[in-house]
């Protein structure tokens, strides 16, 4: 595509330099760059503009003239909303060929894409889902960099899902990648808002900033769509829901686990093997058995299940999907075994936390033992909010180290312990030998739950990285027990 083509009635406020030129692609990261490559120079990329013209760019996009003697974009507004939008005009505008539909929320965003793609599977439709697990679309399953990719690659998996003939699209869609503007350019049909908790504060300073991040996808996003009907589906449990709704003429419809909605639970029965569900879809009576475990699930159920009405799948489809959901990597994952009940969850928040272990307690017929720890580099004000969660509510805790990145794992624990309050808890600082004395403790009718990494595969400790799976470690420790 030509830069001529691909600059058209753009917010570009100066051009410098030849139009007339091939464009092989777009990145704002130089190590990315090759011959014919549009550089964006965003306020964290700007000092690799030398390395990026090295390696073969031909355009430079920035704040401000640049002083290579290079074509220029000059960006009156800012260089990643551009990005956004030259991004899907250079991938053939692939969003508004397609459905789709992004998930925001603290917990519950990856199971609710999960079950979105079950029902659509269940009624013969192609469905593309890009989100924290991995990119899945026509038999590929691309392991996930991030949760919400970049602008360029974003467009890019939209334009692939496109000619692998999918049609609907479920997307992840986290506060970060809003506030960086990296779904800038997609054209949304539908929001799905689950729920806002503490999370991310090293990131966003203050709930009302991270706030304000997750209703950028209602507020700007859906309601600036060039689609038609479009539709907020929203958690009307959540105190913050009111902050989410978008305005006219994009509609808005509620779930709640607790009263009257467009969805809404009518009645429940939950044990250790999963739900057994009435609900009210748009008035209609459906009852669910799904294998998933907890009752928090069922906030997710009602959400994909507003969302396969939205699109018009008939009941019996919603249902068949629901209940073919087997379960979600990491995501109160049962690992099976003739013992305890033992369960992989990547709950690494304090509501995540107290929400899984209320739900075990309420279903456990013997002890809960948990083994956790907390992420280094990252917020480090939830770790002994997390210690206490675990100190009320767990039998037995094992804090462990999780990946501490460049901090040092003993001063991460410690800051967890400062939650516990009379409770009992071991510290065994490496996971591995955290989780086997897990297994020991762990005795017929108790229920082990491994928390923080849940899907993860691996363990960042200083900059290393190594391979790592606590579904992996169990069985290999189930394994040594059964010896």
């Amino acid at each position: 595509m030509k830069l001529l083509d691909l600059i058209k009635d753009m917010p570009v406020s100066r051009v410098r330099g030849n139009v007339n030129i091939e464009i092989t692609g777009l990145t704002k990261d130089s190590r990315a760059v090759k011959d014919g490559t549009v550089f964006f120079a965003t306020r964290k990329s700007e000092t690799f503009i030398a390395q990026a013209l090295k390696k073969g760019a031909t355009v430079i996009v920035a704040g401000k003239d640049v002083k290579e003697a290079v074509p220029c974009l000059v960006v009156s507004d800012d260089v990643p909303l551009l990005l956004g939008k030259m991004a899907s005009r250079f991938y053939g505008l692939p969003s508004t060929k397609l459905h789709v539909t992004g998930v925001t929320g603290t917990n519950g965003k990856t199971t609710t894409t999960y079950l979105i793609e079950s029902i659509l599977k269940a009624d013969n439709r192609k469905a593309g889902v890009i989100g924290t697990i991995s990119y899945r679309y026509g038999g590929l399953d691309l392991k996930a960099d991030n949760t919400t990719p970049g602008a360029t690659e974003a467009h890019s998996l939209l334009g692939d899902m496109y000619e692998s003939g999918v049609r609907f699209v479920a997307m992840e869609v986290s506060s970060h990648a809003l506030d960086q503007k990296r779904v800038e350019g997609i054209e949304f049909d539908m929001g799905i808002f689950t729920n806002l908790t503490h999370d991310h504060l090293d990131y966003h300073g203050d709930l009302d900033n991270y706030k304000s991040a997750k209703a950028l996808l209602f507020r700007r996003h859906l309601e600036e769509s060039a689609k038609e009907n479009r539709c907020a589906i929203l958690n009307g449990d959540d105190p913050v829901v009111r902050d989410m709704i978008p305005s006219q003429p994009v509609k808005s419809l509620f779930y709640s686990l607790k009263t009257p909605s467009d969805g809404y639970l009518v009645s429940s029965q939950e044990d250790i093997r999963g739900l057994k569900l009435e609900m009210s879809v748009m008035g209609k009576i459906v009852s669910i058995h799904s294998p998933l475990v907890g009752l928090f699930n069922a906030s997710n159920i009602l959400a994909s299940s507003l969302y396969g009405h939205a699109v018009g799948v008939p009941l019996a489809s919603i249902k068949k999907g629901v209940e073919g959901l087997g379960g979600v990597p990491g995501r109160l994952e049962r690992v099976t075994n003739g013992r305890a009940s033992i369960f992989v969850d990547y709950a690494h928040t304090p509501d995540a936390l107290r929400k899984v272990l209320e739900m075990l307690n309420r279903l456990k017929e013997g002890r809960l033992i948990l083994v956790f720890g907390c992420g280094g580099d990252r917020d480090r004000t939830k770790r002994p909010v997390m210690g206490g969660i675990a100190s009320r509510m767990a039998d037995m805790t094992i804090i462990t180290s999780d990946n501490p990145r460049s901090e040092d794992p003993k001063s991460i624990i410690q800051e967890v312990a400062q939650g516990f309050h009379g409770s009992p808890f071991k510290v065994i600082e490496n996971r591995r030998d955290a989780i086997g004395e897990g297994i020991k403790l762990a005795r017929e009718n108790d229920v082990l739950l491994v928390a923080g990494k849940g899907h993860e595969d691996y363990q960042i400790i200083g900059d290393k990285v190594f391979h790592f799976s606590d579904r992996e470690v169990i069985e290999e420790c189930l394994n040594v027990v059964r010896r």
